[in-house]
């Protein structure tokens, strides 16, 4: 089972994280969001002001802005900007990225370890691959090489489920996508 699919931006940010690489703690920034009245913001507007006024790191804008939305109730944990939540999965395969491209690619080799049938709505070859599910659904591939391991090379593969309802429907596709990768897995070791 998938252990906390779902987490609270202070259980996945450390506030020492936070302090340390914005000179602010949580709590100071949300304090300076309130005095400028950010609740009635989006959450593009919030990010852009942190970065325009506080000169704050891309990522770190938006990390802040997801903090200060749930904790000011404005998102659940893990929900995105337009009110959909997504499930995202990964696993480590210990061979090389155009092998396990090869397993995601090729609808033959895919099919052997996807449980689904999938429609592929666009391509960036040996990168990323976009499908659509039989339930309109979109599902997002992606291969990322990674430094050799002590046994040799190794790739993360991850699959992001967009536009989920609910947060209760996260642990589930969550699941259901980390079991498919661990077969994945097994085919593309074995």
């Amino acid at each position: 089972m998938v252990k906390d699919p779902v987490k609270r931006h202070e259980h996945a940010v450390g506030d020492e994280a936070v302090l340390a690489r914005t000179g602010r703690t949580r709590e100071q920034w949300f304090a300076l969001l309130d005095g400028v009245g950010a609740t009635a913001w989006s959450h593009a507007v919030i990010a852009r002001w942190l970065r325009d006024e506080h000169d704050v790191d891309a990522w770190w804008c938006q990390s802040i802005t997801v903090g200060y939305e749930q904790a000011r109730g404005l998102r659940a944990p893990g929900q995105r900007p337009d009110g959909t939540f997504e499930a995202s999965s990964s696993v480590t395969v210990p061979v090389a990225a155009g092998t396990v491209w090869a397993w995601c690619a090729e609808p033959d080799r895919r099919g052997r370890w996807l449980d689904v049938p999938v429609e592929v709505t666009g391509e960036t070859s040996g990168r990323t691959i976009r499908m659509a599910l039989d339930d309109g659904a979109r599902v997002l591939l992606s291969t990322d090489a990674l430094p050799d391991g002590r046994t040799g090379p190794r790739t993360r593969v991850t699959i992001t489920h967009r536009g989920l309802a609910s947060a209760e429907e996260v642990a589930a596709h969550k699941e259901r996508w980390a079991v498919r990768l661990r077969n994945l897995k097994e085919l593309a070791a074995g």
